[in-house]
């Protein structure tokens, strides 16, 4: 029996998609936006003769910019959001993307790469000591349909490199919870591992 239309939807929250960082579940999102990368140059060109009507040819480079996410992150007490980045996190069989695996929310903390770091500029300086690949994986884990779940898949965005949080803030009485943003740039994207044909024209042998 075919899998009715009102169950192929993607759902976004409640489980069905988890963003990690580091090798990390990402704790506390409110919202991962991403802007895809786009051609690089001024875009498509059109090959145009002076003895032509129209154009001949349409080119377009075989070759991107980079991409961003934009991480909305609730700041928690006693801790800055960038403290929960790449930090370990305990997990169960029924949740295993859990809370931070921290004793007390007002001592310990979360232990990540850039845990403790003064402000922005100490995040860079984390970031540029590292010697391993901080990259972000987008993880979607379809529901259950008629007995039978679905296939996992994930997106890789590699090379991640935080370029900017936005570590402001206004108060006021009508306040509630407090949003900071995380700006992270990727060079390239794979899906579930497998990398753009780009890769296998630039490590052509020549001969």
């Amino acid at each position: 029996m075919p899998t009715p239309f009102n169950n192929r939807a993607r759902v976004g929250g409640s489980g069905f998609t988890i963003f990690t960082f580091g090798g990390q579940p990402i704790a506390f999102a409110q919202q991962v936006a991403e802007t895809p990368p786009t051609p690089v140059g001024p875009g498509p060109v059109a090959i145009h003769p002076l003895d032509e009507p129209y154009p001949v040819q349409v080119i377009t480079p075989a070759a991107s910019g980079m991409g961003s996410l934009t991480l909305n992150l609730y700041e928690l007490y006693n801790e800055k959001v960038w403290d929960r980045l790449a930090a370990d996190v305990q997990g169960t069989a029924q949740s295993p993307y859990g809370g931070v695996n921290s004793n007390d929310i007002n001592t310990a903390g979360p232990q990540g790469l850039f845990n403790g770091a003064v402000d922005l500029v100490d995040v860079f300086i984390r970031q540029a000591e590292y010697s391993g690949a901080l990259n972000v994986v987008k993880y979607i884990r379809p529901p259950v349909i008629g007995g039978k779940a679905g296939q996992p898949y994930a997106e890789q965005y590699h090379g991640c490199v935080i370029t900017n949080i936005a570590d402001g803030e206004n108060i006021e009485v009508g306040t509630m919870e407090i949003i900071k943003q995380v700006t992270v740039a990727y060079r390239f994207k794979t899906r579930n591992n497998k990398r753009s044909k780009a890769f296998e024209y630039r490590d052509r042998p020549l001969s």
